[in-house]
């Protein structure tokens, strides 16, 4: 269509053209002299006005149809845009509902095999008792020189080694949130740190990034330690006992960013916690099933297989999110995102 610098159109123009040309002819007409030598001259003027009306019809009709054809093109992008941006929207939509229902069906998952494993283990836990007791027992009437004593000693030490799984089993299965306090997440950094670095090949480097004061959350002291000391393990392993392992404490706001990455979370201020390791990295197949319980990739005898799905279990009990970042050669990063105190304070007030 005509339009104007800013953007209005000029639905009058054909018809302005073609009111142009016609007093054109006219005037062309009228000086024309009238008074010829040939016959037909008089009827000259005739011609020029009805040529001068056909064309100047003709040019309004050529603007009209071109002012059409420009419209029919523009309405055309406008469909093709509004199309591609409703396809886009459509597709978002359905990433995120794929994404939604892909961790709906992953929590299933873990309940059900957590419910399982919960029910072995508290059958387990009472044959371990009965074992322990009978042995203690046994012990108590024999010399504590002889091989006997010893040897029961050594079944003493296994099922001490059972109870610690079945505890570790039933932190998996049971869901606990009596006794949740204002955590200080900076300060169990550091504690798992000094904890955990006698044990550490000299061989490792860790450090911390953007260490916050102000970074509090709702939780059980115990459990979180257990999460930061299960990845730290982790990270440790994949890196064949050298590296270096970065654990990163920021801030930080919901935004579209965090939405993409994480389909639950909710607006607010959060804690994030990254722990990046140098490591050999996962490949896909091994990162979806990663937080499986009883999955693991070392060797027999070198792992439960229940690390990452405890870790994943007591993240989703302090109503966090967990992912993670990993390729072959590349290194593996663990996100945890957990609710700013406040934050959770006041969403349960709600």
């Amino acid at each position: 269509m005509q339009k104007s610098h800013n953007g209005l159109s000029y639905p009058w123009l054909p018809y302005v053209v073609a009111a142009a040309g016609i007093a054109l002819s006219a005037l062309t007409g009228y000086y024309t002299p009238t008074e010829a030598a040939q016959p037909l001259t008089r009827f000259y003027p005739w011609f020029i006005l009805i040529a001068g009306i056909l064309l100047s019809i003709l040019i309004g009709v050529i603007i009209q149809l071109l002012q059409l054809a420009r419209a029919h093109k523009l309405s055309e992008q406008r469909l093709d845009e509004n199309f591609k941006n409703e396809m886009a929207e459509r597709i978002e939509a359905e990433k995120t509902q794929q994404k939604l229902e892909k961790a709906l069906l992953q929590g299933q998952k873990l309940q059900a095999m957590g419910t399982l494993a919960g029910g072995i283990a508290h059958d387990f836990n009472n044959i371990i008792y009965a074992i322990i007791g009978y042995a203690e027992l046994a012990r108590e009437d024999i010399s504590k020189d002889s091989l006997i004593y010893k040897n029961l000693g050594k079944v003493l030490e296994g099922c001490k080694r059972g109870q610690e799984l079945v505890a570790r089993i039933l932190t998996f299965s049971r869901r606990q949130h009596h006794d949740f306090k204002p955590i200080c997440i900076k300060e169990t950094l550091e504690g798992v740190l000094s904890l955990l670095k006698p044990t550490i090949p000299a061989t490792v480097t860790i450090h911390f990034e953007s260490m916050p004061d102000d970074c509090v959350i709702m939780g059980n002291q115990t459990q979180l330690h257990q999460v930061i000391v299960n990845l730290i393990n982790n990270a440790v392993d994949a890196m064949d006992g050298e590296g270096n392992v970065k654990i990163i404490l920021e801030r930080v706001p919901s935004s579209d960013h965090l939405f993409a990455q994480f389909a639950n979370i909710i607006k607010g201020m959060y804690c994030k916690i990254q722990v990046i390791d140098t490591g050999h990295g996962m490949d896909q197949p091994t990162i979806e099933r990663m937080f499986e319980p009883f999955f693991t990739t070392k060797e027999v005898g070198k792992g439960t297989g229940l690390g990452l799905a405890t870790v994943h279990t007591i993240i989703k009990d302090h109503q966090g999110e967990i992912a993670v970042e990993s390729r072959l050669g590349a290194g593996t990063t663990f996100t945890l995102l957990l609710p700013e105190y406040t934050e959770l304070t006041e969403a349960k007030n709600g």
